[in-house]
């Protein structure tokens, strides 16, 4: 449930399944308990994963896309890698 710990730009850490250890950005919330994250290469923004809430670790924010979503512009996959890589998360 959006309860203002993880929100939308926010990076996350899979901490659970075959992706365990992978970083992505939370483009949104599907469900009360799961998220849609992309990562800009095997999970793009169009076809963002559903993410179980227990599932992920919350690591730090990108400010450029929390700009972009709070400003309405669309985000790209660009976007998304440039995050992650800026990140300084182990990829």
């Amino acid at each position: 449930m959006p309860d203002g710990t993880i929100n939308p730009g926010h990076i996350v850490i899979s901490s659970a399944g075959r992706d365990a250890g992978h970083a992505y950005v939370v483009l949104g919330w599907y469900k009360p308990q799961t998220l849609l994250v992309a990562d800009g290469r095997g999970r793009k923004v169009v076809s963002p994963k559903k993410k179980n809430v227990k599932h992920v670790k919350r690591h730090s924010i990108a400010n450029d896309v929390v700009e972009a979503l709070a400003g309405g512009l669309k985000i790209t996959d660009e976007d998304i890698r440039q995050a992650l890589a800026y990140s300084g998360v182990p990829r």
